[in-house]
């Protein structure tokens, strides 16, 4: 991905598209396609999340929130990440899949709100200061949000949205482990475009592009591997997805209605989160005999207090390896069963075998339980991360769960912490089994974890 030292203002008034300058275009693979092709699915998959950060360094003199120096950091930091600037482009006739390209209308304005009162973190609405309440991100520009929110003890949240389709979790917490800076006085990059010199292709272009990047990536001899690539997937498949691509702006709202509807009709969701000692947790998920992360799914399991006692929750695998192409989403997720009335002595080493086996996972046998929803952990910063100078303090994680998910928990360590949020329906007690969650994954008391 190209980038130049030149500097722009990053204001919506961009050079339009001068054909002298090449294309540039990042095709999305088949399954992200799915979080974009139904409105429920896409706003479904809006990832929010929360930051706390202490205010002060984003504070004027007379106390009021710099939103000048907030803006000048986003512009800078984010502005200038490839990741933050690329916009969805569709194929002509959806003879390939859709493309990432620069948004050549990219205004930072569109991406940035500001809360107009200081809020009490300890009984707001955490998901509104994600940015949940601001409605659906438009399609046509880069898919992300910032919403910056006074805090009454002085302390400043950044609520960001982004999207699944641009990301997993784990490159998701790559991306986002760049915009926070290692010292309070790190000094901020200049603007830049990082696609000078580049533009967004025409969508009767992609084709063509998709066409050279496929044999390009080929190995030797390209064109017997490309007639064994070509043909290893049916016809008939490739042409049921070219019609679904024609018939999408049909699909999008039209053909969702259903889907709409049923969504519309459950429960909305709350959240709550707690901070834990990631160490004492370490300790503890090794005395049990697994990982941090088995520890956070036999958790969620023992937590669980529906009627239904044999549960099952989605668990995403990774297949990112050392080497591989750039590829945004590379994980599957995975069912994991258990019972919500074992101990956690039993509960873990059943957790810890499944995973272990999760080569199992996707050949078709049936896993037992009732589906209550969904867990992962993700590392973030082993440091201290700042923002516009001020120190990251806490975080609070919000899982990529589904609007149907009875129980979804997502747990992120960073500077020696662990950040575990919790989602449920409003008529489920979130706080109550939160505590939970986080009794169990904490060592006995005692022991701590030995």
């Amino acid at each position: 991905m190209s980038t130049t030292d030149e500097t722009a203002a990053i204001d919506g008034d961009l050079e339009p598209p001068v054909r002298g300058r090449a294309p540039h275009a990042e095709f999305m693979q088949i399954w992200e396609e799915g979080y974009l092709n139904r409105r429920s699915n896409y706003e479904d998959m809006h990832l929010p999340n929360v930051s706390v950060y202490e205010g002060g360094p984003m504070r004027q003199e007379d106390g009021k929130l710099d939103r000048i120096k907030i803006l000048a950091y986003l512009e800078a930091v984010y502005g200038n990440n490839p990741a933050y600037r690329l916009r969805l482009q569709r194929s002509a006739l959806g003879l390939t899949s859709p493309a990432w390209v620069p948004d050549e209308d990219f205004d930072l304005s569109r991406h940035v709100l500001f809360a107009d009162s200081a809020v009490d973190y300890a009984t707001a609405d955490l998901r509104k200061l994600a940015g949940e309440g601001d409605g659906a991100m438009p399609i046509e520009h880069p898919l992300w949000r910032i919403r910056v929110t006074e805090l009454t003890d002085g302390r400043v949240a950044i609520g960001s949205i982004g999207h699944h389709s641009t990301s997993d979790g784990l490159t998701g917490m790559r991306t986002m482990s760049a915009l926070n800076q290692k010292s309070p006085d790190a000094p901020v990059p200049a603007p830049i475009d990082p696609f000078a010199g580049l533009r967004a292709p025409g969508a009767w272009e992609l084709p063509g592009l998709a066409l050279r990047q496929w044999w390009a990536a080929l190995p030797e001899p390209k064109l017997r591997n490309g007639w064994r690539a070509y043909w290893a997937k049916p016809v008939h498949r490739r042409a049921r997805r070219v019609v679904a691509r024609n018939l999408l702006p049909y699909r999008f709202d039209r053909g969702d209605r259903r889907a709409q509807a049923v969504r519309a009709a459950l429960p909305p969701r709350h959240s709550a989160y707690r901070r834990l000692d990631a160490a004492a947790v370490g300790r503890n998920a090794r005395r049990l005999g697994g990982t941090m992360s088995d520890l956070l799914i036999s958790s969620i399991i023992g937590a669980w207090e529906g009627p239904e006692r044999i549960v099952r929750l989605r668990f995403p695998v990774s297949f990112h390896a050392v080497g591989e192409p750039k590829t945004r989403n590379n994980v599957r997720d995975m069912l994991i069963t258990g019972d919500a009335d074992a101990a956690l002595e039993v509960t873990m080493p059943s957790v810890h075998a499944q995973v272990a086996d999760r080569d199992r996972a996707w050949d078709g046998h049936e896993v037992p339980g009732y589906p209550i929803g969904y867990g992962t952990l993700l590392p973030y910063l082993s440091r201290p991360g700042y923002f516009c100078g001020g120190e990251l303090l806490e975080m609070t994680p919000f899982p990529a769960s589904l609007p149907t998910d009875q129980l979804a928990a997502a747990a992120i360590m960073y500077n020696g912490s662990l950040f575990v949020g919790a989602n449920m329906p409003v008529t489920a007690d979130v706080e109550r089994t939160i505590d939970r969650i986080a009794e169990l994954m904490s060592p006995p008391p005692g022991t701590d974890g030995r």
